[in-house]
């Protein structure tokens, strides 16, 4: 914006030396000049209320608070996000979008993400949450994660629960367009659950008896599904139901 001050009306050859000159002379030069500072005053606090600053000015505290509005045509460099550590803890665990873009948790049990604070409707917000987990525990997703959830590595949609086959840090990266209301999930660090292109599906050997694996069903195996054991494909043929052998050896047949 241009600014309201006009040097302009300040005249600078009054008074005229050597000469009477009219006081009326002073009182516009006076008036117009504390117009002036009145007006540069105005402008001052506007740019201090809206302005990013690098440092707080004399006198203030720092707050870049930008209220939602646009920044475009930047470029970014040397950028990082705000990190919070939430500790060790067990069942709810507060995740504050405002708080910062990459949290931490230390799991002491089972944990349930609760997400607070998204943007507005139509805006897009990703938090990145790593889950510091036991193989003992497990993370329950909040019913809004509703987008990829069969994508994600042992996940039992039933529970809503992601299981974990060893100890360690998990990262799960969570975005929403509507505020929180649908929730997307995405496991940064573990294969997806399917593979995108074919009409199978690659898993680890279902259940813990690896030699009778292809005799059993379990709770999670999809009809689709595929495993190794000792050389032998073997295909899952139905959706597990409480039945036993519903994995099938596939024969295989050379080329010619």
């Amino acid at each position: 914006m241009a600014s309201s001050i006009n040097p302009n009306n300040i005249s600078v050859t009054f008074p005229i030396a050597g000469q009477d000159n009219d006081s009326q002379g002073f009182r516009d030069n006076f008036n117009n000049i504390k117009t002036n500072l009145t007006t540069a005053k105005t402008e001052l606090e506007d740019i201090q209320a809206k302005a990013l600053l690098k440092s707080a000015l004399t006198g203030t505290s720092l707050d870049n608070d930008g209220a939602g509005n646009i920044l475009q045509d930047l470029e970014l460099k040397d950028m990082s996000a705000t990190t919070v550590s939430k500790g060790t803890l067990t069942g709810a665990v507060a995740i504050d979008f405002s708080a910062g873009h990459f949290q931490t948790v230390k799991s002491s049990g089972t944990l349930e993400p609760a997400f607070s604070n998204w943007p507005a409707t139509t805006k897009y917000g990703a938090v990145t949450v790593e889950f510091d987990m036991l193989v003992a525990h497990k993370i329950t997703l909040p019913t809004q994660c509703t987008i990829g959830v069969s994508e994600l590595a042992d996940y039992v949609s039933s529970s809503r629960q992601i299981s974990f086959a060893s100890d360690g840090k998990y990262r799960f990266k969570f975005s929403t367009i509507d505020a929180g209301t649908t929730i997307a999930v995405e496991d940064l660090n573990r294969s997806p659950n399917r593979v995108h292109g074919n009409t199978v599906q690659l898993v680890p050997v279902p259940g813990s008896d690896v030699a009778n694996f292809k005799t059993v069903g379990v709770a999670g195996n999809k009809a689709g599904m595929i495993a190794v054991d000792t050389g032998a494909i073997y295909v899952c043929t139905a959706d597990y139901d409480g039945s036993a052998n519903i994995w099938k050896k596939v024969a295989l047949v050379a080329s010619s």
